[in-house]
């Protein structure tokens, strides 16, 4: 019986450290956490960013240049080309997502793999690029899909 109370010690000692370490990092401020599952980690330069692959709680975070939205991750990604404009992606709902990039850049096609690793894997999409007064937009679907989209200059 006195096991129990012991335990809870130490899974709540166990939640402060890590809360604790979550918080250090010179200018930057992570008030909070959360303890989920499953996630990966995606880093580049001096930077290193630590995820779970669900985490409808996180909310919006951002400061200087950068912003981070938490949520269940889709199954498309986006692949930026050197040369190509830079591509974004939203997430709309009903399992679809727009992809985009500045109306102003002309002569671009935009291209899907579900194997990026192949360099022969590529097609232009197939669905229509629909122009807006400042953007190049095209909705695929997202719900079941693993895909990866870039932009190639033909």
């Amino acid at each position: 019986m006195k096991i129990k109370p012991i335990l809870l010690a130490v899974a709540v000692a166990s939640c402060t450290a890590f809360t604790a370490r979550a918080q250090s990092g010179g200018q930057f401020d992570l008030s909070w956490s959360t303890i989920d599952s499953g996630g990966g980690t995606s880093s580049g330069g001096q930077f290193a960013l630590s995820g779970t692959i669900g985490q409808p709680d996180a909310g919006m975070l951002t400061g200087g240049n950068f912003k981070v939205e938490g949520g269940f991750w889709s199954g498309i990604t986006l692949l930026q080309t050197p040369g190509s404009p830079i591509l974004k992606i939203k997430l709309i709902g009903g399992g679809m997502a727009v992809i985009s990039w500045p109306v102003s850049v002309q002569g671009f096609v935009l291209e899907e793999t579900a194997n990026a690793a192949q360099p022969n894997s590529w097609n232009a999409t197939p669905q229509a690029v629909v122009d807006t007064a400042t953007e190049h937009t095209v909705t695929v679907p997202a719900a079941g899909v693993i895909k990866c989209y870039r932009l190639k200059k033909p």
